[in-house]
């Protein structure tokens, strides 16, 4: 199954290039556009295996929260401005909880 996030614009995020996190059953890829200034819209973009994370932290800000993602290698992914409820549903998913 795939889960897609978007950062909320209502929480900060770009409206022009927002972060994007997608969950499946094995990956997890962060990415984000670097925007208009880039030649062809380039993008950034994190990919990591769902077997090697060791934890899932959200920051939860007076509005929105950011999500921090580890992993045993400490590769890590840092998404900015989504939503709370969006942030706990990936820490649910992240961690095998039920939701």
């Amino acid at each position: 199954m795939t889960y897609e996030f978007q950062s909320a614009v209502t929480r900060g995020g770009n409206i022009v290039t927002p972060e994007k996190l997608v969950i499946t059953d094995k990956f997890v890829q962060w990415s984000q556009n670097n925007g208009l200034r880039s030649l062809f819209l380039a993008k950034s973009a994190i990919t990591i295996p769902r077997s090697v994370i060791s934890g899932v932290e959200f920051d939860g800000k007076l509005i929105g929260a950011d999500i921090l993602i580890w992993t045993i290698s400490g590769q890590s992914i840092f998404a900015k401005n989504f939503t709370t409820a969006d942030a706990k549903q990936i820490k649910k998913l992240l961690l095998n909880q039920h939701i």
